[in-house]
């Protein structure tokens, strides 16, 4: 019971605070924007690769800018590059 009552507060807080999980890293919230993309139909993907998908979430979230790839369990796995998701969606672009 109190290992479901602080996953239902952290996901309040990250939800309305859309920050990220302050005790996350940056790798740790890619793979887990990746398991996501991989959960969702492709009709949410919004015409994103899931690679693209994932960049996407971390970019929304104000993270993981630099990573392009991370490992799990001895696998690397691929994650958009910035200026790939930036292409398809320039309203993530900061103000010049």
């Amino acid at each position: 019971m109190v290992i479901a009552r602080k996953m239902l507060v952290t996901i309040w807080y990250v939800l309305s605070k859309q920050e990220a999980y302050r005790y996350a890293s940056e790798e740790d919230l890619a793979y887990k924007m990746l398991i996501w993309s991989w959960s969702i139909g492709k009709e949410a993907h919004q015409g994103m690769t899931r690679q693209q998908f994932a960049k996407y979430g971390l970019l929304r979230l104000g993270v993981g800018e630099h990573i392009t790839q991370i490992v799990r369990d001895g696998l690397p796995r691929r994650i958009a590059p910035t200026e790939e998701v930036l292409a398809i969606k320039p309203e993530l672009r900061p103000p010049e």
